[in-house]
């Protein structure tokens, strides 16, 4: 769609138009979900799909707001929201998840 780029490959169009990736972007995107979602941004009880592990878990290791890992017997589950972030989501350190609404934009 963009003139002079028809026969570059995928890789070479984003390096020319100086974007990111599909799969980068859609990560970037779960994630400000998440966070919107667990900050309350969103007025929705979000326990239900984003289920917060315990406040044992989290002394020695990562955040305070690690979601809990479910179980999914169809990999079509897997794939919805609630399931496929969580891995992502309890990865990120401390001090992006614990970021405040005022430095929302440096989550980002």
């Amino acid at each position: 769609m963009v003139p002079g780029l028809a026969n570059f490959s995928y890789e070479e169009r984003l390096e020319a138009m100086d974007l990111p990736s599909i799969a980068y972007r859609r990560l970037k995107g779960n994630a400000i979900e998440v966070y919107k979602y667990l900050k309350g941004i969103y007025l929705v009880d979000s326990s239900t799909m984003l289920p917060l592990t315990g406040p044992k878990t989290f002394e020695t290791r990562g955040h305070c707001l690690k979601i809990q890992k479910r179980y999914c017997r169809t990999k079509l589950r897997a794939n919805f929201f609630g399931f496929r972030i969580v891995s992502m989501w309890n990865s990120l350190p401390d001090d992006v998840v614990l970021s405040s609404m005022a430095y929302f934009n440096s989550f980002k």
